[in-house]
C-alpha cells in the first residue's frame, strides 16, 4: 500500500470521526477535519485499508521486560547499564574516576565557551528538541543515588557566574548518580549505574515509566489520555492537569527561584518532560498522536461492526499504544536519525539507517528478520555521559515563535526576541516586545535595514579577532553598565551568522519582526526551565512547532549556549549550574576512563596529539585557537582528556565526530534490532498487519503535525528537521543571547535559616522546658491542694473546738475589731493578717482566726518604743527589750490611730512606759530588729554559751551576745517544750537567779557549766533545787511525784495513780525510805546512787538553733565493752547521756544470763526480762585498717546484694550492649544509608538510644507483672532471682530508660538541625517511607508536626515527663490519685512508641522485636490478676482506733491463701471501685478474718475511716472492698533465717503485726521452721500513737511460751531535748520494771527505750553473740530515713567477720 492511500484513509477516518464528534462546536470541528480530509484527497486514490480482526494481541509491558524472550530483564527499567569500556573509578571500584585531570568547570570555562549565533546549515531548532525528547524516551539516570554521594565540583576562583567576588572556595553541588547496590565491591564488580526507564522506544516518554502512571494518564473512555477537554478537537487539547500529583521533577524555576507546585503540570509520561516548553511540545505532539490513533481505531470499528470487544476501553487505548509507539520508531529513525547521525552514514556511504532486516553486524544474519535475540540493548555508560549529550552545542538561546499565517501570500509574523529593552536591541536597531521592524524581500541594499547593518558590521569585524573593531565590541560588551556577565577575553569564535538574505534568488517573502501580539516573544531557554506552560498556554503549540521550524538550531561545534553552559537549572541552593561540567563529571561519576581508552573500546585508533582531533586544525582559527586551549589544560597529555572534551571537538558540520558517532550509531542499532516488539518486526510479532504496517511506514512528521495541529500544509516545510533553501518562512535572524532576555542570576538558599529552623528548635526546646516545668507546677498546686485538704480533713474529723484567748481586743472607734498586716523583713516570709488583744495581766497577743501567732510577755518590760511613719501613714513598729519587733500595716490612717492610742493607754495602765518616734518608712523598714535577726542572735548566743562552758578562761565575747536575755517563750523553744510546761516553769525559775524574768548569759552559763563539768552530785542538786519548790532544803513525797510526771509530760505517757504510787513506793523502798514522806538532798542521792553513771553524763540538748556541741573526745574509740553493754571506765565519764541511753538495749542484754547455758539453745521461762540474759560469745578482731575496713564493707555488700548486683549488671550490660551495638551498626555498617553522612554521629547516639528506650520500656512490663513475681518467689528460682528487689528494680529500668529518652531527644536536637540543612532530594533519598511532593520542601515543623514519628514524639514527651513529673516520691505522697492516673498512661505510651516506629524513617519498626515477650508475660498476668486474683469481700467489723487509725475486719474470701508480710491492693466500693491502694494485711495466715489496719494519712485513707465509721453508718451494712492480691515482697521470708531482726516504725510496723503473730503460732504449733530468734524493735514517737499494736504485742508475749520473739519498743519523744529527764525516765522504767516485770508507759513486758535506737551497737552485739550462723536477716519497714539508718548499720557492721546482716527493706 503506498502512501497516497494511507494518507487518504487517515483523512477519510477523521472526516468520519469528526462528523459523530460532539466538540461543543460542529462548524469547527468539520472545518478543521475537513481541511485535513482534503488536503490528502488531492494526492491519494481509493485503497481499501485493513487491520487484524482480532483482538488477540501480545501487550507491551510498561517496565520493559519480555522485549526478549531469552533474556527477559535485558532492557528492563532500573537496570545496570552497559559498560563497554574498562571501568577507572578512582580505586577501581567506585570512587569518581578523573582525580588526576583538570577540575571541570575550568576545562568548560576554558574550551567550550563562545557567542552563539552562528546557525547549523542543515538542522532546525525542530530538530534538536524532536531529539531531546528521543533521549529522555530511552534514557534516565538522573536520579542520585541513595546515599546522597556529593562530589562537587570546585569553582575557579572569580569566575564570572558562580564566583564574581572573587570569594574561592566555591563549589557546584554534584550528586553522584544511583547505582545497583549488587555491584561496586570489588575491582570484578565495579559500580554500576541504572538506568531508571527502559531503552526501548515503547513509548516510555508518552506513557509514563509503569502501569502505574500510565493508568493515570488515561481518560478511561475511548482508550484516550486525559486532556483538559476531552470532547475538543485534537489540535485545542492538551493533557490534563496534574490534580493527582504525579512525582514529575520539578526543580525551582530559575525564572523566580521558587518551589511550584507540581500540580501545575500536565500529566505526561516523560517524568522530566515539564523541563522547558520545547521539550514539553512534544510531549503534546505524542499525546495527540495516541488520541488520534484511538479515535480513528474507534471510528474503523464502528464503520466495520467489529463488535463491543473492539470498542472496550482497555483494547482501545492498549492498541492505540501500539500504534502510537510503532509511529515514534518510524519518525525517530526514518527522519531524525539520518539528520542527526549524517557523519556516520556519510561514512557508510549512505543518506538513510541501514535497512532493519539486513544491517551487518546487528540482525541475526543478512537476509533475515532484523531482530536479534543476542543483543542486549541497555544504554551504554558512554552513551549516556557523552555521546548523546552532543545535542548541547546545538542547542540554542531561546525559540522564536511565528504566527499561523492563513494564507501562503501572507507576511511571516515573528515575535520579538525581548520582552523588555535591552542595551544590545538598542545598538542594532531592534526592539523590545511590541515594536515593529519589517524586512521586506525586495531590495539588495542591506545598509538601510538595521537587521543587515549588524550583520554586516560582525561579519566584517569578526574574522580578525585583534581588529579594533572587534575589541570595540568587546569593550562594549564588557561594560558594566550593560549589566552583563563578564565572559573571559580573546573567544576564538566566528560571533554571528545572519541568515536573512533577501539576495537569494527565491528569496521573495515578506517578513515582519516584532509586529505580532505581545504573547509571541520568543522564548528564553534559560528562563523557562521548569515554566513550560506559560508560553504554550499563551500561543498554544502551533506557533512553537512553526518558529522550531523556521529557526536553525545552533551550529554542530565546541560552543555551547550560555542557557547550558552556566546558566542550567539547579537546586534551590544553587540555581544556576554548568552542565558541559556536569558532563563531564558524569562521565567521572560512571568510571569513564580517559577519551583514547574509549576509543579503543569501541574500534578505533588512538590519537597521538591532541591536533589530531579535527581535520580543521590550522584551518579554522577558532578550532585551532580552541584546541590549543585544550591541550594547555590537559598539559599537553591527550590521554587524560575526557570523553565529552574530547569528542565535542572532533565535530564537524555534518555532526557528531568519529567517536560519538560509533557511540549513538551502536546504541540505536542495539535498541532497535534487540527488541522483538519493533514495529518493522510485524511479521514475528504480529503486533500488525500488512496494510497498518505500511500505514506507519508512510507517515511524516510533517503529516502528524497536519493531523494534530491547525497548521496548514503551507505553512510548514516537508522536512521540519531540515533546514534548507525550500524552509518556509526562514527565521528573520539567528538567535543570539544579546538579543534575548537576560537570565536571571544565581541565587541559593540556606535551607536552615529559611526553614525557620533557626528560631524554631530553640523555640521548640523552650516550650519542652517549659512544659516541664507546668508539669511540675501543677504537680506541686496538686500536692499542695492536696496537703490543704489533707490538713481540713483531718481537722473537719476532730471536735470542733475555737480556741478562747484571754483578753481585751484592741477595736476602732465604732467598735471594730482593728484587722491590720503583720510584714516580715526578711524576704522568705509571708505577711499575714493579725488583730490584737492586751492583757489579761501584762502581755500582747497577737492572733488570727481563734489561733494565737504570738505572745510578748510584758511582766519584766518597764518601756515600749512605737515608731510612726511620717511619710506613710499605715505604717507602725512596736519596740520591745528582748523581742523581735512587731512591723504592722494598717488598712486605713484611722486604724493607725486607733492601734497606737489603745496601746499606749493600756501601758500606762499597767506601767509601763511609751516613746513615740517618727521616721521614714524607709528608715524604719532598714532598722527594724526582725524574727531572722532574734533567730541568728539567739544561735550565736547558745553557741558563745557551749564554747565558753568548755573553757577555763573567759574568751572574747561579742558585748549584745552578754547583754541578749532569754524570754520564757525563748526558752521552751530551746528545749523544744510547751512555754505552759511544768518542767520549763521549774527550770526557768531555777535558771533566773536575779527574777527579772529573762535568762541571761551568765545565769545560762552557770547552769550549762553544771551540765558539762558538774559532778552527777552537782546534777542531782540542781533536780532537787527545781523541785523544792519554797527552798526549805526537803523534798515532799508530793514533790517527787510532781517531779517525775514532768519527766513523764515529754512522752506524752499516761500513767494511772497507782502505776505511779506503786513506782514511788519501790523506789522509795529500795532506798530504804519507806517510812519517809521527804527527801533531804542527801536522802535524794542516796536514792538515786545506782544511777549517777548515767547522771555523769547528763547534758543540755538545744533544738531549732544551728548549734552543735562538740563530742566528746574518744567516745567513738573504743568499742570493746559494746557487746556487753558497758564501755571502759577511761569513757565512761566521758560518755553522753544520749549514748548511754542508745547502750540500754545492749546492756539489756548481758543480765541475768546463765554462763552455763550452751551457745545457741534458748531460754524457757515466762518473764522476757529473765530470758534476756548474759550469753558467753567470741569476739571478732576488730582492726583499725581502713582499707581493710573498706573491703569487708565491699565484701560484706556483695554477699549481701550478689544477685541484685549481677542481674543489674546483667542489665545494664545488655543495656549497654544494645545501645553499642545500634551505635556501630549506624555509624559504620550503614554507611550507604547517608544519614549518618548528613547527620554525623548524632544519629548513631539516638539510634543507640533509641533501641535501648524500646528494650528498657518493654522489660518494665517484666516489672509490674505482680502475679507472676509473687508466684515466682514460691519456686526454686526465688534463691536466683531477687523478686523482693522489684520495685526498685522498676524504678532503676524506668530511669536508665529516662536516660536514654533524654540522650535521645538531646541527639535528635542536633540531628533535625542537620536534615534542616539538606535538600528535599536529599531528604527523599534518606527517608524512603517519608513521601515528598516534589515541590514540597519539609520545614523544621514538617518532620516535628506533619510526620508520624514526629507528632508520635512530640506526645510521647509529654507523656513521659508527665508521667516520671509525677512518679516522684513527692506526688507519690500528695497526689497518689495523680500518680495512679497518669501512671495508667503507659498504654498511651506504649501505642505511641508503636505508631513512633510505624513512620520509618530511619529503619524498620523493632519495638515489636522487644515488645513482644514481656507484653505476652504482662497480658497473661492481667488476665491471671483479672480472673482469680480480685475479689469482693465484706467486711464484719471497723475499729476506730487511736492515732486515726481504723482496723477492718473481713470475711476471708474462699480460697484465699496469702503469707504473712504479703499485701494486697483494696479498692472500695462506696469511693472510686477503680482506685486501688497498697496495704499490708495485719492479720496472720492461720486466723480466721483478714484484718488491714489504715491510718487516715491522706484523702483516700481519711475517706475509708469515714466510710467505716459506725457513727456516720448509723446500723448501715459496712460497703464491700475489692482486694486484689496477695503479693510478695521481703519480709515475708524472714523464717528462711535462723536469726531475724524486725524494725518497724510509724505505720511501717503493720507487716510485722502478721508475722509476729504467725512466728508464735508456728513455734508453738512445733511447726519446722529455721528461725530460731527473732528481735522485734518498734520505733514510736510515744506509745499513744500505736496504741492498737501494743495489743498485738501483748497477744504475742502471752502465746510466746518458748520465748523465740525478743521485743523492745522505743519512744522518741525525747529526741534531742533535755537528757536529763531521759535519766530519770530510765530510772523510773528500771524501778517499775523490777516490781512488775512490765513497762511503766506500755503495761508490756517488752523493755521501752527513750531516744532512737543506736542500730550499730546493737547489730556488733548480735554479731558476737551469733558469731557462727552465715547470715541474720534484718527486715526494716517504715519512713526512709529509718530504713536508711538500718541500712547503713548493716554495712557498718558487715565490715567485720562474723555473719552477714541481709537488709530487706520497705518504704511507705
Amino acid at each position: 500500500m503506498d502512501s497516497r492511500t494511507v494518507l487518504l484513509l487517515l483523512g477519510t477516518a477523521a472526516l468520519v470521526y469528526a462528523k459523530s464528534f460532539e466538540c461543543g462546536s460542529s462548524s469547527v470541528c468539520d472545518g478543521v477535519v475537513s481541511t485535513v480530509y482534503e488536503k490528502f484527497k488531492s494526492t491519494v486514490v481509493n485503497n481499501t485499508f485493513k487491520v487484524y480482526n482480532s483482538t488477540h494481541y501480545e501487550w507491551l509491558s510498561y517496565d520493559g521486560w519480555y522485549h526478549n524472550i531469552g533474556h527477559p530483564d535485558w532492557g528492563g527499567a532500573d537496570m545496570p547499564m552497559e559498560r563497554k569500556e574498562p571501568a577507572a573509578y578512582g580505586d577501581g571500584v567506585y570512587e569518581i574516576a578523573g582525580k588526576d585531570r583538570p577540575v571541570t568547570v575550568l576545562i568548560s570555562n576554558m574550551t567550550q565557551f563562545g557567542f552563539t549565533g552562528n546557525g547549523s546549515r542543515t538542522r532546525t531548532g525542530f530538530f534538536i528538541f524532536f531529539g531531546q525528547q528521543v533521549v529522555e524516551e530511552m534514557l534516565d539516570v538522573q536520579l542520585p543515588g541513595c546515599i546522597p554521594e556529593y562530589e562537587n565540583m570546585p569553582v575557579p576562583k572569580c569566575h564570572p557566574l558562580f564566583d564574581p567576588n572573587c570569594q574561592s572556595e566555591r563549589f557546584i553541588p554534584f550528586l553522584r548518580s544511583r547505582f545497583d547496590f549488587r555491584t561496586g565491591y570489588s575491582p570484578s564488580n565495579p559500580r554500576q549505574q541504572l538506568n531508571e526507564i527502559t531503552p526501548w522506544f515503547d513509548g516510555t516518554l508518552v506513557y509514563g515509566p509503569f502501569k502505574g502512571w500510565a493508568d493515570a494518564l488515561r481518560a478511561y473512555t475511548r482508550g484516550e489520555l486525559a486532556a483538559n477537554i476531552q470532547d475538543a478537537p485534537l489540535y485545542l487539547q492538551v493533557p490534563a492537569v496534574n490534580t493527582i500529583g504525579l512525582p514529575y521533577a520539578n526543580a525551582p524555576p530559575p525564572a523566580n527561584h521558587t518551589l511550584l507546585s507540581v500540580n501545575r503540570f500536565w500529566t505526561i509520561g516523560n517524568p522530566r518532560g515539564n523541563e522547558n516548553p520545547f521539550l514539553q511540545s512534544m510531549q503534546i505532539l505524542w499525546f495527540r498522536v495516541h488520541n488520534m490513533w484511538a479515535r480513528y481505531l474507534v471510528k474503523y470499528a464502528k464503520n466495520n461492526n467489529l463488535g463491543e470487544e473492539w470498542l472496550d476501553d482497555e483494547f482501545i487505548f492498549n492498541r492505540a499504544r501500539h500504534f502510537t509507539i510503532a509511529t515514534y520508531q518510524h519518525i525517530v529513525y526514518d527522519e531524525w536519525m539520518p539528520v542527526f547521525l549524517r557523519s556516520k552514514l556519510l561514512r557508510l556511504n549512505r543518506t538513510t539507517i541501514p535497512e532493519y532486516e539486513s544491517n551487518p553486524g546487528y540482525s541475526l544474519y543478512y537476509g533475515r528478520t532484523g531482530y536479534n535475540p543476542s543483543i542486549n540493548p541497555q544504554i551504554a555508560h558512554a552513551f549516556q555521559t557523552s555521546a548523546m549529550r552532543f545535542g548541547h552545542t546545538m542547542v540554542t538561546p531561546g525559540i522564536w515563535r511565528r504566527v499561523l499565517r492563513t494564507s501562503p501570500t501572507d507576511s511571516c509574523l515573528f515575535g520579538s526576541t525581548a520582552t523588555k529593552p535591552n542595551s544590545y536591541l538598542n545598538m542594532v536597531g531592534l526592539k523590545p516586545q511590541g515594536s515593529r521592524t519589517t524586512v521586506p524581500g525586495d531590495t539588495g541594499d542591506l545598509n538601510q535595514y538595521p537587521m543587515t547593518q549588524i550583520a554586516s558590521y560582525l561579519r566584517a569585524n569578526s574574522l580578525n579577532q585583534n581588529s579594533g573593531a572587534h575589541q570595540d565590541f568587546l569593550s562594549f560588551l564588557y561594560n558594566d553598565s550593560h549589566n552583563i556577565n563578564p565572559v573571559p577575553p580573546d573567544p576564538a569564535v566566528h560571533l554571528y551568522n545572519m541568515e536573512v538574505n533577501p539576495n537569494q534568488p527565491n528569496f521573495t517573502q515578506k517578513y515582519t519582526y516584532g509586529d505580532a501580539p505581545a504573547q509571541y516573544f520568543s522564548v528564553r531557554t534559560c528562563n523557562s526551565y521548569f515554566n513550560p506552560q506559560g508560553p504554550i498556554i499563551a500561543t498554544n503549540v502551533d506557533p512553537l512547532f512553526l518558529g522550531m521550524a523556521s529557526q536553525r538550531c545552533e551550529r554542530e561545534d565546541f560552543i555551547i549556549t550560555p542557557d547550558l553552559r552556566g546558566n542550567v537549572f539547579g537546586p534551590l541552593d544553587f540555581s544556576r549550574r554548568d552542565l558541559m561540567a556536569i558532563n563531564m563529571q558524569r562521565a567521572r561519576d560512571h568510571g569513564l576512563p580517559d577519551y583514547n581508552t574509549i576509543r579503543a573500546a569501541f574500534g578505533l585508533p588512538r590519537l597521538s596529539g591532541f591536533e589530531q582531533l579535527n581535520p580543521y586544525y590550522g584551518v579554522r582559527p577558532d578550532v585551532t585557537e580552541n584546541i590549543e586551549r585544550l591541550r594547555e589544560v590537559y598539559n599537553n597529555d591527550v590521554n587524560k582528556c575526557d570523553m565529552w572534551t574530547c569528542s565535542i571537538l572532533e565535530t564537524t558540520d555534518n555532526g557528531p565526530g568519529t567517536l560519538f558517532s560509533e557511540v549513538l550509531f551502536d546504541q540505536f542499532m542495539r535498541i532497535r534490532h534487540g527488541d522483538r516488539f519493533w514495529y518493522e518486526n510485524w511479521k514475528e510479532n504480529k503486533q500488525f498487519s500488512e496494510d497498518e504496517f505500511y500505514a506507519i511506514k508512510n507517515m511524516t512528521l510533517k503529516k502528524i503535525l497536519l493531523l494534530i495541529t491547525n497548521i496548514s500544509d503551507f505553512d510548514i516545510s516537508d522536512t521540519p528537521l531540515q533546514f534548507n533553501e525550500n524552509t518556509v518562512c526562514p527565521q528573520p535572524f539567528q538567535l543570539t543571547e544579546f538579543f534575548m532576555d537576560d537570565c536571571s542570576a544565581l541565587q541559593s538558599r540556606d535551607y536552615y535559616a529559611d526553614s525557620g529552623s533557626d528560631w524554631m528548635v530553640p523555640f521548640i526546646w523552650g516550650l519542652v522546658f517549659i512544659y516541664i516545668a507546668i508539669v511540675i507546677l501543677v504537680m506541686f498546686l496538686m500536692a499542695s491542694y492536696n496537703k490543704h485538704s489533707r490538713i481540713a480533713l483531718q481537722a473537719a474529723l476532730q471536735p470542733k473546738y475555737l480556741m478562747k484567748i484571754d483578753g481585751e481586743d484592741i477595736m476602732t472607734g465604732v467598735g471594730q475589731v482593728i484587722i491590720a498586716t503583720e510584714e516580715k523583713a526578711d524576704l522568705k516570709s509571708t505577711n499575714r493578717p493579725i488583730s490584737f488583744k492586751v492583757g489579761p495581766g501584762k502581755r500582747i497577743v497577737l492572733h488570727a482566726g481563734g489561733v494565737i501567732l504570738r505572745t510578748i510577755d510584758l511582766r519584766n518590760q518597764t518601756n515600749i518604743v512605737i515608731q510612726r511613719s511620717n511619710d506613710n501613714p499605715l505604717y507602725l513598729v512596736i519596740k520591745i527589750a528582748n523581742e523581735y519587733d512587731i512591723i504592722i500595716r494598717c488598712q486605713i490612717p484611722l486604724d493607725r490611730t486607733a492601734l497606737q492610742t489603745k496601746l499606749t493607754n493600756y501601758c500606762s495602765l499597767v506601767g509601763i512606759g511609751v516613746t513615740i518616734e517618727e521616721h521614714p518608712k524607709s528608715v524604719m523598714l532598714r532598722t527594724a530588729f526582725t524574727k531572722k535577726d532574734r533567730q541568728y542572735l539567739l544561735e550565736t548566743f547558745f553557741r558563745a554559751v557551749f564554747q565558753q562552758g568548755g573553757q577555763e578562761g573567759n574568751a572574747s565575747i561579742q558585748p549584745q551576745i552578754l547583754e541578749c536575755e532569754l524570754t520564757r517563750s525563748e526558752f521552751a523553744d530551746a528545749m523544744g517544750l510547751k512555754e505552759d510546761s511544768l518542767f520549763v516553769e521549774q527550770m526557768f525559775q531555777l535558771i533566773d537567779k536575779d527574777g527579772n524574768g529573762f535568762i541571761s548569759f551568765r545565769e545560762f552559763l552557770d547552769m550549762s557549766v553544771i551540765f558539762s563539768k558538774g559532778s552527777p552530785d552537782d546534777k542531782l542538786k540542781l533536780m532537787f533545787d527545781m523541785y523544792d519548790a519554797n527552798k526549805s532544803g526537803f523534798l515532799h513525797r508530793d514533790q517527787f511525784k510532781k517531779m517525775l510526771k514532768s519527766m513523764m509530760e515529754l512522752v506524752n505517757a499516761t500513767v494511772s495513780a497507782e502505776q505511779m504510787d506503786s513506782l514511788i513506793d519501790s523506789m522509795f523502798v529500795a532506798a530504804g525510805f519507806q517510812s519517809k514522806q521527804e527527801l533531804t538532798l542527801g536522802d535524794f542521792n542516796l536514792m538515786l546512787r545506782d544511777h549517777k553513771e548515767e547522771l555523769s553524763g547528763a547534758h543540755l540538748n538545744i533544738t531549732g538553733f544551728d548549734v552543735e556541741i562538740p563530742e566528746v573526745e574518744g567516745a567513738k574509740k573504743d568499742l570493746s565493752g559494746a557487746s556487753s553493754g558497758t564501755l571502759p571506765s577511761r569513757l565512761r565519764q566521758k560518755e553522753t547521756a544520749p549514748a548511754r541511753a542508745r547502750r540500754t538495749i545492749i546492756r539489756a542484754y548481758s543480765k541475768k544470763r546463765s554462763h552455763k547455758q550452751p551457745q545457741g539453745e534458748l531460754p524457757e521461762g515466762n518473764d522476757v526480762n529473765e530470758n534476756i540474759t548474759s550469753i558467753p560469745t567470741e569476739h571478732h578482731t576488730v582492726t583499725n585498717s581502713r582499707i581493710v575496713q573498706q573491703f569487708y564493707v565491699l565484701k560484706r555488700y556483695i554477699e549481701n546484694n550478689r544477685l541484685n548486683i549481677f542481674y543489674l549488671s546483667l542489665f545494664f550490660l545488655i543495656s549497654a550492649g544494645i545501645f553499642v551495638e545500634r551505635a556501630y551498626y549506624y555509624s559504620t555498617e550503614t554507611e550507604h544509608g547517608g544519614l549518618r553522612r548528613i547527620a554525623g554521629y548524632g544519629v548513631t547516639i539516638t539510634r543507640g538510644a533509641a533501641s535501648g528506650m524500646m528494650w528498657t520500656y518493654s522489660i518494665l512490663l517484666i516489672t509490674m507483672s505482680r502475679n507472676f513475681i509473687t508466684y515466682l518467689r514460691e519456686t526454686p528460682f526465688n534463691y536466683y532471682v531477687p523478686f523482693d528487689s522489684y520495685i526498685t528494680f522498676h524504678k532503676i529500668v524506668a530511669f536508665t530508660g529516662l536516660l536514654f529518652t533524654i540522650t535521645h531527644c538531646i541527639g535528635h536536637g542536633l540531628n533535625f538541625y542537620h536534615i534542616s540543612t539538606e535538600t528535599a532530594s536529599d531528604l527523599s533519598c534518606i527517608f524512603r517511607e517519608v513521601y515528598f511532593r516534589t515541590h514540597y520542601l519539609p520545614s523544621f515543623l514538617y518532620w516535628i508536626f506533619l510526620t508520624m514519628t514526629g507528632f508520635s514524639a512530640i506526645l510521647l514527651t509529654l507523656i513521659t515527663i508527665i508521667i516520671f513529673v509525677f512518679a516522684t516520691q513527692y506526688a507519690r505522697r500528695y497526689a497518689f490519685q495523680a500518680f495512679w492516673f497518669t501512671h495508667h498512661w503507659y498504654v498511651l505510651f506504649y501505642v505511641f512508641m508503636f505508631l513512633h516506629g510505624s513512620g520509618r524513617l530511619v529503619q524498620d519498626p523493632l519495638f515489636g522485636n522487644f515488645f513482644l515477650g514481656p507484653v505476652c508475660v504482662y497480658t497473661l498476668d492481667k488476665i491471671i490478676g483479672v480472673s482469680r486474683k480480685k475479689a469482693s469481700v465484706s467486711v464484719t467489723r471497723a475499729e476506730m482506733l487511736p492515732s486515726g487509725v481504723v482496723a477492718l475486719h473481713m470475711k476471708r474470701p474462699t480460697g484465699f491463701e496469702f503469707k504473712a508480710g504479703q499485701w494486697v491492693r483494696v479498692a472500695c466500693s462506696k469511693l472510686n471501685p477503680e482506685e486501688y491502694h497498697p496495704f499490708t494485711i495485719s492479720s496472720a495466715p492461720h486466723e480466721e478474718e483478714m484484718t488491714m489496719h489504715v491510718r487516715a494519712i491522706g484523702p483516700w485513707t481519711h475517706n475509708i475511716r469515714e466510710v467505716y465509721d459506725p457513727v456516720n453508718l448509723q446500723g448501715a451494712p459496712y460497703p464491700k472492698l475489692s482486694i486484689d492480691g496477695p503479693f510478695g515482697e521481703g519480709h515475708q521470708d524472714w523464717y528462711q533465717f535462723d536469726v531475724a531482726i524486725l524494725v518497724g516504725a510509724g505505720i511501717g510496723i503493720t507487716p510485722f503485726s502478721s508475722i509476729l503473730k504467725d512466728i508464735v503460732h508456728k513455734y508453738n504449733i512445733g511447726a519446722r521452721i529455721q528461725c530460731k530468734k527473732v528481735y522485734f524493735l518498734w520505733v514510736t514517737r510515744t506509745q499513744k500513737q500505736y496504741e492498737w499494736f501494743t495489743d498485738v504485742i501483748r497477744e504475742v508475749e502471752e502465746v510466746d511460751t518458748k520465748g523465740l520473739v525478743e521485743m523492745h519498743i522505743f519512744i522518741t519523744q525525747l529526741l534531742n531535748k533535755f537528757d536529763l529527764r531521759t535519766t530519770m525516765l530510765y530510772v523510773c522504767e528500771r524501778h517499775f520494771q523490777k516490781i512488775s516485770g512490765r513497762s511503766l508507759f506500755t503495761g508490756l513486758r517488752s523493755v521501752t527505750h527513750f531516744g532512737r535506737p543506736a542500730f550499730k551497737p546493737f547489730f556488733d552485739s548480735l554479731q558476737d553473740e551469733h558469731i557462727h550462723l552465715p547470715q541474720v536477716g534484718v527486715f526494716s519497714c517504715g519512713p526512709p530515713s529509718l530504713t536508711n539508718a538500718v541500712g547503713e548499720a548493716c554495712s557498718a557492721t558487715n565490715r567485720f567477720e562474723g555473719p552477714a546482716f541481709v537488709h530487706h527493706f520497705e518504704n511507705f
